[in-house]
């Protein structure tokens, strides 16, 4: 009840009372007024645009070092994030169902400094974010929150502090300091009604921050309008307790109630081009607009490297689904109906539960229970494997049973992990698999399992499981195609443990000098763009993992746009988000 609220924030915060004999009565009233004015804003007016300072990159970042494994990442940002949509009804509810500020993943203890200049107005107020939070009011109407401190901050209300200062220890949203260490900062109207992004206050490269982290950074998509707030910094204003602004009526990732269009209606597919590859240009090494208008986000190579596709519907009028450009030809064209597809194109799967499939090639259908968990194919489409989860307890303990697959057969689950599950096939005989082998142990493991030593030696005998890697976070698992090389990088471990890996299929483990984000070329060619914040544009460059050589490929001229590029499945281009235009552009690698 409100008046319940409001004598809990008029009580003085321990540790108020202890320095009272202390103070002068001067610096009691002061600070008592300072207390009352944070606490009481939970119920003023929100201000006006009139009173607030706009963006113009005036704060700087809440850590003092460079990001790195050892270090910092950036990890879910302001926004209609995927995460926040799933808990927008419970934990985002007070934002409007947005994830209202933005997340830096760093062990606990590091030192967090202020964004700017300012007053502390509140330690430990009523705003969430546990164990710990900070508020500081800064000018221009705006206060910044800091979120899931280790330890109450020693700072007291009323204490002014500078730009760069260290004002608390970062924590672990879970409590533990394995399961989700990380800062959550908020930038506020000081009336703590208004939430804003944070990315366009900072003085950050936010484009090359976006390469590294990977957590929780896709967007929501409104299948009325797919377009709309799909970028790290056209995000919308919040309001504490307003109407959920993604509520959408049907949405992708798919959501509960979302109607998709038929996967027969009449669509003219990939056709040919699928099974074919059709004589195109590829281009050169200078990179090339294929679409306008901030079109699209998260694009795709159809198998064959001639076409690039993205969900879009162009205008309310338009219909929904997968639209692609042709290389040489780029002008938009619906080819698909929505749906999650198998690499190869052949098979198309939507939600349900169980989940229905449709074999492309003669409509035939298939249906799976999944657990609702969209499932991985293995090379051939023979079998699908896929990780049910736990919904309860901490993101590191969670069980993860993995199951195997036919289509028109019985799943059978091959394994139980906790914090994990399975990340790919390897080859149609063999899982990579990523997790704890008990809810105790401290630390993740990177192993294969081979399925039919596993159904002749039964489970966790010798020969069905092998050990590639072992660390606390292992993060960013990709292995190249046929399963020989598997990059990974591992973060906030011992010191020794961090870094950028790759390893063969028998387990020799290379560490790289560089961290940042990376695509297979084929099997044995890794094309990177490291992790540089203040470079002009990003470089592709090339690591070679059978003979170790690392080369320079092209420098893009231009920054990619939230981690969004692919390399083309025949290895000679690369497709990417062009962060000045948001628009998708292609360019030639060299051979």
């Amino acid at each position: 009840m409100p008046g319940q609220f409001l004598v809990n924030y008029l009580i003085p915060p321990i540790g108020f009372a202890c320095t009272i004999e202390n103070m002068s009565r001067f610096q009691l009233v002061v600070g008592l007024a300072l207390f009352l004015s944070g606490a009481l804003a939970h119920y003023a007016e929100p201000l006006p645009d009139s009173k607030i300072d706009q963006p113009a990159r005036q704060f700087g970042l809440p850590f003092a070092t460079p990001p790195g494994p050892d270090t910092w990442l950036l990890g879910q940002v302001y926004g209609n994030t995927t995460g926040a949509y799933r808990r927008r009804d419970s934990d985002y509810r007070a934002g409007q169902g947005l994830h209202f500020g933005v997340d830096l993943s760093a062990r606990c203890k590091t030192p967090v400094v202020a964004i700017g200049d300012g007053v502390v107005v509140e330690v430990d107020g009523p705003h969430g974010a546990p164990p710990h939070n900070l508020v500081i009011d800064h000018r221009g109407g705006l206060s910044s929150l800091y979120g899931h401190l280790l330890e109450r901050p020693k700072l007291e209300v009323g204490s002014r502090v500078r730009r760069g200062q260290v004002i608390a220890l970062s924590g672990d949203s879970q409590f533990t300091c394995t399961s989700a260490p990380h800062l959550h900062l908020e930038i506020r109207d000081s009336s703590h009604q208004r939430f804003f992004n944070p990315i366009p206050y900072l003085d950050a490269d936010w484009d090359t921050l976006a390469l590294a982290g990977g957590v929780g950074r896709g967007f929501q998509r409104d299948l009325a309008n797919p377009r709309r707030w799909q970028q790290l910094d056209d995000q919308p204003q919040a309001r504490r307790g307003g109407a959920l602004l993604n509520n959408f009526a049907s949405t992708w990732p798919p959501g509960p109630g979302t109607r998709l269009p038929s996967l027969t209606g009449n669509f003219p597919g990939l056709g040919a081009a699928r099974l074919h590859p059709t004589a195109y240009s590829a281009p050169g090494l200078k990179p090339r607009r294929l679409t306008h208008g901030g079109c699209c986000v998260q694009p795709v190579w159809s198998p064959d490297s001639s076409r690039v596709l993205f969900l879009d519907r162009p205008s309310p009028e338009a219909p929904l689904g997968l639209y692609g450009v042709m290389v040489d030809d780029p002008a938009p064209q619906l080819l698909l109906p929505l749906a999650f597809y198998s690499p190869d194109f052949a098979y198309a799967v939507q939600p349900g539960s169980p989940i229905p499939l449709l074999r492309r090639s003669d409509g035939k259908r298939f249906s799976l229970d999944t657990g609702g968990s969209t499932p991985l194919w293995a090379p051939g489409n023979a079998r699908l494997a896929w990780t049910v989860t736990a919904d309860r307890g901490n993101f590191d303990t969670r069980s993860g049973q993995v199951f195997v697959g036919e289509l028109g057969g019985q799943p059978r689950r091959v394994a139980t992990l906790y914090g994990g599950g399975v990340e790919a096939w390897l080859d149609p005989e063999t899982l990579l698999l990523v997790g704890k082998p008990t809810a105790k142990d401290p630390l993740r493991v990177m192993e294969v399992l081979n399925l039919p030593a596993f159904a002749a030696k039964r489970r966790h005998e010798s020969g069905a499981r092998h050990t590639l890697a072992r660390a606390l976070n292992l993060r960013g698992v990709l292995p190249s195609p046929g399963g020989r090389w598997i990059a990974y990088y591992v973060a906030f471990d011992a010191k020794e443990r961090n870094g950028m890996f790759v390893t063969s299929r028998g387990g020799t483990a290379r560490k790289l000098p560089w961290l940042g984000s990376y695509r297979w070329r084929d099997g044995d060619r890794l094309v990177y763009v490291a992790l540089e914040p203040g470079v002009k544009s990003h470089v592709l460059r090339e690591y070679h993992a059978a003979t170790k050589q690392t080369r320079t490929l092209l420098d893009l001229g231009a920054k990619i746009s939230n981690d969004q590029w692919q390399v083309s499945p025949d290895g000679k281009q690369v497709v990417f988000v062009n962060a000045l235009d948001r628009n998708l552009w292609v360019v030639g690698l060299p051979n």
